[in-house]
């Protein structure tokens, strides 16, 4: 098997920091990159959906780029969120994101225009024109857009498609996917719960949200199920299963809560930027109590 990319391991999907004004805050970005690092990730998602991408302009997308470029010196792969409603702009994105340096981009299907299943294929077949490595990412709540089997392995069919994140809670579905295409792209499951199960199916790899919050619980994780250590990967499962639920029950988006966990557990995190809020006192102190059970904080 040889796939076209070696892209594997441990991946956040990166917070974008911002000060309480707004701003990208360079500063936290770059001890962020470097707490990932010690934290032994193999590579960073930035401006994704995480990175609240919808809220910046193209070019403060570029901007970061430059700067997880930068930062990164080469120890990690960064991988650089280029999605975008219409084509030309993707691939005015993606232009950006090639000329910058980074090693790869992730796109998401265009959202909320219905778009057939022939023009999501033509979309990633155009965008591959670009040269630059893709990792083709499936999250049918965001987008409206499934992409089964057969439409990743015709998506597939560009080179420059090295990579599949899926984020469908269909297991079935996801694993028939990975059975089809495994044998060229990397795999990565945004769904952090979802890795002991996907990866002894082929998939090499997590893009993960909660990274941000403890990664180096998800590198100990990730490891530990690719090595065969079942009880560190229970463990570790266990402590993100609680996470990965708990989180929705606070009433507001994933985003605002995991930058909210991280300015408790000391993270630079930064602020969140509108048209999310910030996280009330309500929801820190019920994540601060869950924290705290959890054994993640003390106090």
């Amino acid at each position: 098997m040889t796939l076209r990319t070696d892209w594997n391991g441990v991946f956040p999907a990166m917070v974008t920091p911002f000060t309480e004004d707004g701003s990208f805050d360079e500063a936290s970005f770059k001890a962020l990159i470097e707490l990932y690092i010690s934290e032994g990730v193999r590579g960073v998602v930035v401006t994704g959906s995480t990175g609240e991408w919808y809220s910046m302009s193209d070019a403060e997308r570029a901007t970061v780029w430059e700067v997880a470029v930068e930062a990164s010196s080469g120890r990690i792969t960064v991988v650089a969120g280029t999605s975008a409603v219409g084509t030309r702009e993707a691939l005015a994105l993606t232009r950006t994101a090639k000329a910058v340096g980074v090693d790869g981009c992730m796109l998401l299907p265009p959202g909320g225009i219905f778009a057939s299943r022939n023009e999501v294929v033509n979309y990633f077949h155009t965008l591959a024109g670009v040269g630059l490595p893709i990792m083709v990412y499936n999250n049918p709540p965001r987008t409206g857009v499934n992409m089964d089997a057969d439409m990743v392995a015709e998506i597939a069919k560009a080179e420059e498609i090295v990579s599949f994140k899926d984020s469908n809670r269909d297991l079935y579905a996801a694993s028939e996917i990975i059975y089809r295409v495994c044998d060229k792209l990397a795999v990565f499951t945004g769904l952090e719960p979802y890795a002991s199960s996907v990866l002894p199916r082929g998939a090499v790899g997590v893009v993960s949200t909660i990274s941000n919050i403890c990664a180096a619980n998800m590198v100990s994780y990730y490891h530990a199920v690719i090595g065969g250590d079942s009880a560190t990967a229970y463990k570790t499962q266990k402590l993100i299963d609680q996470l990965y639920h708990f989180l929705p029950t606070l009433g507001a988006p994933a985003f605002v809560s995991v930058k909210a966990a991280m300015k408790l557990l000391g993270r630079p995190g930064g602020e969140i930027r509108l048209p999310h809020l910030p996280a009330n006192e309500a929801l820190i102190g019920k994540l601060r109590e869950e924290l705290r059970r959890l054994k993640m904080i003390d106090a």
